[in-house]
């Protein structure tokens, strides 16, 4: 079995620090995609797919990290740092990146929002808006 999670909002203001109140809540969410599905609590992430969109300065690199928790205090996955943006085809103002995570991951005891997690994203420069992110995952089957 696999699926994607998904954003359900924009988050504005993202800029050169990861920000606590920048936490982007990642889970099912068919209005936001229809094929969305929840996160399983042991699972093989594959790759975060992440759009911005630039509203001041030219960003050509992101960072990224995933926790259990809103706080960002119990980590899912390490910094994923120095990852190159490239412009939308069409829409220049749009900077995308999919991050590679190739990891098995088990949601620990104390998680208590079953099938969700929590995203943090940094730019080199300037100030961008997360429009979509997609986390990738695959689940073994038991036989």
């Amino acid at each position: 079995m696999q699926g994607f999670a998904v954003n359900d909002a924009d988050v504005t203001g993202i800029t050169t620090s990861f920000v606590l109140g920048k936490a982007i809540l990642i889970h099912t969410d068919t209005t936001a995609d229809a094929k969305s599905s929840a996160l399983p609590q042991s699972c093989y992430l594959s790759h975060i797919d992440i759009q911005l969109d630039a509203t001041s300065g030219s960003p050509t690199k992101a960072a990224a990290i995933l926790a259990w928790d809103s706080d960002g205090d119990d980590p899912m996955t390490g910094v994923s740092q120095g990852n190159p943006l490239w412009q939308g085809m069409t829409d220049t103002s749009l900077r995308n990146t999919s991050i590679a995570l190739d990891t098995w991951v088990t949601a620990p005891t104390g998680q208590t929002t079953a099938g969700k997690c929590y995203l943090w994203i940094k730019v080199d420069a300037g100030t961008v808006t997360l429009k979509k992110a997609r986390l990738h995952w695959a689940a073994r089957r038991t036989i």
